[in-house]
Formats: structure tokens, C-alpha cells, sequence
């Protein structure tokens, strides 16, 4: 049971935005070099992130800007941007359980509700979870900022 490391790059990215926007032009090269992705990694993370309404790129121009206030976007936001039907996979069924077994014939049911509880429970979380939580976060470790 694992988060896709797409969510925790995207959210690199958008910290790097939100603190650098302002200042420099925000590519994906840059955010490659900031990241350690290729730059191709980022751009897909990045267009998944205008899909969904939480960043513009300025065409001609160039750069990456939030599309929104940090205090409004959430984790769940970012992962829902990257991986729409990730919380339906978020804990697996094994493949193939027997059906001659009573217990492999109704595994699938008998987990269906405590897997739609723990999906539920882990968007809640992630809905009270700001960018700009995360952004205070990094002010309060990082020196001189």
C-alpha cells in the first residue's frame, strides 16, 4: 500500500512555484533540476496539475504559476490531479482467490466496506491538508526565509 511518487513530486513543484512564481520564471527545467526528474516527468505532472486547475502556464511567455491560493489547495486536490481512480486501487485484492474455498469465494465482500472506510478516511485527511500548511512547514525549516 503505497502512494505514487508523482504526488510527492507534484507537490515539490508546487511549493517551488508558490515560493519562487514572484521572482524567476518557474519551467520545467528548473523544477527538473530542483526535483531530480527529467524534465518530461515534469512537464506530464505539470499538465495534470492545469487539467485539474491548480497551476497556468503561460504559453510564449513561459512559466508555472499556482491558479489558485495556496490555503485552497489540498493534498487530496493534487493527488486526485495525478491519479483520478488512485483511492479505488489504494489497498488491492490478491488475484484469483479460490472459489471452491468459502473463504476465497466471499474475501472480496467482506473486504469491500473496511477498504471503503480506509479510502474514505485517508481523502478526509488529505482534504485538511493545505499547500500552504506544507508552505509553513518549509518557512519553519528553512533558515532566513
Amino acid at each position: 500500500m503505497r502512494l505514487s511518487t508523482r504526488c510527492s513530486v507534484a507537490l515539490h513543484c508546487l511549493l517551488f512555484i508558490a515560493e519562487y512564481e514572484h521572482q524567476t520564471k518557474v519551467t520545467s527545467e528548473l523544477l527538473s533540476k530542483s526535483t531530480g526528474c527529467n524534465s518530461a516527468a515534469i512537464r506530464s505532472i505539470l499538465n495534470a496539475l492545469k487539467k485539474a486547475g491548480l497551476i497556468c502556464i503561460f504559453r510564449g511567455v513561459g512559466g508555472a504559476h499556482l491558479a489558485q491560493s495556496p490555503r485552497q489547495i489540498t493534498l487530496w486536490d493534487v493527488y486526485h490531479a495525478l491519479e483520478p481512480d488512485g483511492l479505488k486501487n489504494f489497498i488491492g485484492l490478491h488475484q484469483n482467490p479460490s472459489q471452491k474455498c468459502p473463504v476465497g469465494r466471499s474475501i472480496e465482500s467482506v473486504l469491500y466496506k473496511p477498504y471503503q472506510e480506509i479510502s474514505a478516511s485517508v481523502q478526509q485527511t488529505m482534504t485538511g491538508i493545505t499547500l500552504q500548511q506544507l508552505l509553513d512547514d518549509y518557512h519553519g525549516q528553512t533558515p532566513g526565509l
